[in-house]
């Protein structure tokens, strides 16, 4: 099939880039994000409609009559198609049935979903309903015969099966940018029909490894529906759906290029002379509760414990970017994290080092991410449970001397053999995979990294 020839029409909940008012003048900015972060380049090329949740203040006062916008302003722009949500609709679609429902449901912590709460849930599950109503309606506005449509993530479930019944003849595809639980979890929800049926509207469906690809198969079958487990088929009433894994890639040459920068290497230098150790190791993640932190704040915590010699050698800096959980969660776990912080800190520190030094704020633009990744003799990549993770890849692409630590839990696992893998339930395990990392000789170094450079640009966005 040539893309050339096919108009696609993406759809996602998050926008690729939100408008806002700079004293008198509206400005566009990139948002950072693995989802956006991805496809922006992808439908540069191609070309094409993205249809999203117009979240910026002055978002929809720069729309044609349409609700249209091309992005960005330069060449190889795309049009970008925003949905207005009320607060309401803010609230019950997307804080409450994806983030609180939804999310702790397919990252497996089903007690931290608000299930137990039926009532509440069944009126955030009528709002989730009608705002997918609102994004299939967007796309159907849109849509033409011989277009493809390309649907993301956990938050449009049902918009597949509300396409169909319209555009019977429409080519569909989804993809699924989170994990995907056993039957055990995911047969918790209330609405795991409506959900399945949604999806399975779809000609095709993409998991991010064939782990996460088998447990769908296997609920879609306790479900009720047949599935050709030889060719990852699954027969329902919206006809035949392909189901395969297809690990999300990153832009390989834009990192390793802007890596290249002299102007990016000097900040890389500068920030290493700012952090008195002779080793830095780094962690970056959003503010959420699957990432981890705590448990690799306690495991850095036991390694200066027991590796005493890399006391006042060896920092840790950790990148928090600010999430979209609700304010009482947010402030709990950044609470619970400065806690940590502060007591690590207050047991090592000495007069020219800091055991751990933690940045929690937005940078404006992804790339500024690039001299941390440079400057870091370690990534300490250590979710719980992640669907992918691409900062482990970002920081592959970016660096020329290091080594990868990565939680056996993450999708890049499965791709990334040559990391340190290990478990970030088992502290001491992340413990001596530090200790393991710094102790590694260069040439090791070097073979590991030169593998796993080669397999994510081969394998690239």
């Amino acid at each position: 099939m040539d893309f050339q020839d096919r108009r696609l029409i993406l759809v996602s909940n998050a926008e690729p880039f939100i408008h806002r008012w700079e004293g008198n003048e509206i400005v566009s900015k990139k948002l950072a994000g693995g989802l956006t972060t991805a496809l922006d380049p992808l439908i540069r090329k191609f070309g094409g409609t993205w249809i999203a949740w117009g979240r910026g203040e002055a978002d929809f006062e720069v729309l044609d009559s349409n609700r249209k916008v091309k992005m960005p302003e330069e060449e190889n722009s795309y049009e970008l198609k925003r949905i207005h949500l009320s607060e309401e609709e803010v609230e019950g679609f997307y804080l409450g049935f994806s983030n609180e429902l939804l999310w702790p449901i397919f990252h497996s912590f089903p007690e931290r979903s608000s299930l137990g709460n039926y009532q509440s849930s069944e009126q955030k599950w009528e709002i989730y309903r009608d705002v997918n109503q609102k994004y299939a309606n967007g796309t159907m506005e849109e849509f033409k015969e011989g277009d493809l449509i390309w649907v993301h993530d956990y938050h449009l479930t049902l918009v597949p099966k509300i396409i169909r019944g319209e555009c019977p003849d429409a080519n569909i595809a989804f993809f699924w940018h989170i994990p995907w639980p056993s039957w055990e979890i995911f047969g918790n929800l209330p609405w795991r029909k409506e959900i399945m049926d949604g999806l399975l509207n779809s000609n095709f469906i993409g998991f991010h490894t064939s782990a996460l690809k088998d447990n769908f198969l296997s609920c879609a079958e306790k479900i009720g529906k047949k599935v050709k487990y030889d060719d990852s088929i699954v027969k329902a009433d919206g006809g035949p759906t392909k189901v395969s894994s297809v690990p999300l890639g990153i832009d390989y040459d834009r990192f390793s290029s802007l890596a290249a920068k002299k102007s990016v290497q000097e900040e890389a230098q500068k920030l290493k002379r700012s952090i008195p150790a002779k080793k830095i190791i780094l962690g970056v993640d959003r503010l959420d509760y699957t990432k981890g932190i705590p448990q690799r704040l306690r495991a850095f915590e036991l390694f200066l414990e027991e590796y005493p010699e890399f006391q006042g050698e060896v920092t840790l800096v950790q990148r928090i970017p600010p999430s979209r959980t609700s304010a009482k969660e947010y402030k709990s776990t950044l609470k619970k994290i400065n806690r940590i912080i502060g007591e690590i800190n207050g047991k090592f520190e000495k007069t020219e080092w800091t055991p751990i030094k933690s940045f929690h704020r937005f940078l404006p633009e992804q790339k500024q991410l690039i001299p941390y990744y440079i400057a870091a003799d370690i990534a300490l990549v250590t979710p719980l449970i992640d669907g992918m993770n691409l900062i482990s890849k970002e920081w592959i692409a970016s660096t020329n001397d290091g080594v990868l630590i990565l939680s056996e839990f993450t999708g890049a696992a499965e791709e990334l053999k040559e990391a340190i893998h290990v478990n970030p339930y088992n502290t001491r395990e992340v413990v001596k995979g530090i200790e393991k990392a710094l102790r590694m000789d260069e040439k090791e170094r070097k073979t590991r990294l030169k593998k796993l450079k080669r397999r994510i640009s081969e394998k690239d966005l």
